[in-house]
């Protein structure tokens, strides 16, 4: 197996195997799978650059627009779990569902509202004795899904689609919309005598079902990252091309998906020719949905209780700070950190704390003038806490059970006060320099 840290000897690597196979063979199958959110896709579409350059012409299936849909998944659930296989006319059911929830925001794609709906719209395909039993399996299959599993995905469809694809046929592009979770029409056409390498790319790449449908040459490929770097480009993605809320996500990454990657992804990686660990990089970090800017002035503790004394206290805030790393990460809360920070508060002045908000801080930009401006990605807002974890133990718990490390813990005083008429924050942080952030440019 080869194993690689940077994704240009990837690549290389790729290429190597590819144009070994091409001196006996007309075209190439290149298999990634890897955790979620390592970075495949990516991987698939630098790979495809690269391949151009050496007068190559890939096409990359995804096997997440294989996607059955939710209108498919939870009633087929529902038909294995509760009805052993025995609703013949399943496909006529997901038909009538998909029409009904389409639309429907993704948190109540299965509300009770909706399985009123539903239980109309397919009275004359389940008995009534079995009606109420078909509902209550939908409600119950709703509340664990997890897109992860083997059944969320038509894998025999995608073989067969790379097999035509291989014999120079045209197929139909498929399409997965993760706004509706459902399979969206498509007319594209694909033709496969324009390739020579075929990509495919999915957390299931590796299955059994994939590669047993093949009896050329595979190159196989396995893209793995740190515990911090999936859990945040799961979220950070998710937010961002899906309807589903960073709370949903959260708690299905820690209830199902880190357990369905241990379980059914990761003894994949045994098949891989290729190991790639690939990392969030620092263009990653770089990025977030909200930036803070600040102004900050370093003020020594001798100072302190003679320039309060000249204030107007406006506010005391205390905080605790526990952090997430991993292993190999050394935690350096600078400027230039990739900081994840569960935040807890206190309202007994500092001598018992709730959890609050699960926040991210990428790599800060640094000015001549002063200023900070810090990406930050919002994981768990302040009060939604309890949307996702009972208490703090279960939190950590799960952190740790997906590979974290657990530390340091700062306890942390924010002090608002109004200064010569300008609104002043005083950062007191234990064991480390005190700060004052001004929430106007600082003039000496």
């Amino acid at each position: 197996m080869i194993v690689v840290h940077h994704m240009d000897k990837w690549g290389y690597a790729n290429l190597d195997l590819i144009e070994e196979r091409l001196e006996t063979d007309k075209k190439a199958i290149v298999l990634i799978a890897g955790a979620s959110s390592s970075g495949k896709s990516f991987c698939a579409t630098y790979l495809t650059e690269l391949l151009k350059k050496f007068s190559h012409k890939a096409y990359t299936i995804s096997l997440d627009q294989y996607n059955v849909g939710l209108s498919a998944i939870i009633p087929n659930k529902v038909n294995l779990n509760y009805f052993n296989g025995e609703l013949t006319n399943i496909k006529e059911i997901e038909k009538r569902i998909k029409k009904i929830i389409y639309h429907v925001d993704f948190d109540s794609k299965y509300s009770d509202e909706v399985l009123e709906k539903i239980r109309v719209a397919v009275a004359d395909l389940i008995p009534v004795e079995k009606m109420n039993m078909f509902l209550k399996g939908l409600k119950a299959e709703w509340k664990v899904l997890n897109f992860d599993e083997t059944s969320v995905y038509d894998l025999k469809e995608a073989s067969d689609d790379v097999k035509a694809l291989l014999e120079g046929k045209t197929i139909t592009e498929k399409v997965y919309s993760k706004i509706f979770s459902e399979r969206v029409q498509s007319k594209k056409k694909i033709d496969g005598s324009l390739y020579d390498v075929i990509i495919v790319e999915g957390i299931y790449a590796l299955n059994s079902l994939i590669l047993n449908s093949f009896s050329n040459s595979l190159i196989k490929n396995f893209i793995a990252g740190n515990p911090k770097s999936l859990f945040l480009r799961r979220i950070i993605r998710d937010a961002k091309i899906s309807s589903a809320n960073n709370t949903f996500t959260t708690k299905l990454y820690f209830t199902n998906i880190i357990k369905a990657y241990n379980e059914t992804i990761l003894p994949s990686r045994l098949n891989a020719d290729c190991l790639f660990f690939n990392d969030m990089t620092f263009e990653e970090m770089r990025n977030g949905e909200l930036y803070t800017t600040k102004d900050e002035i370093e003020v020594k503790k001798n100072a302190l209780d003679s320039f309060i004394a000249k204030t107007k206290i406006i506010s005391k805030e205390y905080q605790k700070d526990i952090f997430f790393s991993t292993s190999g990460e050394a935690f350096n809360d600078s400027l230039f950190s990739n900081v994840l920070r569960l935040r807890e508060v206190s309202y007994d002045s500092g001598i018992t704390y709730v959890p609050s908000s699960l926040v991210h801080k990428g790599v800060a930009k640094r000015r001549k003038d002063g200023k900070i401006i810090r990406p930050i990605n919002v994981i768990i807002k302040e009060g939604e806490f309890y949307k996702v974890w009972d208490d703090e133990n279960s939190c950590l718990k799960d952190f740790l059970s997906a590979g974290f490390l657990i530390g340091p813990v700062k306890e942390k005083i924010k002090t608002k006060f109004i200064y010569k008429g300008q609104e002043l924050t005083l950062h007191q942080v234990e064991g480390d320099k005190d700060y004052l952030e001004f929430s106007l440019p600082y003039k000496k």
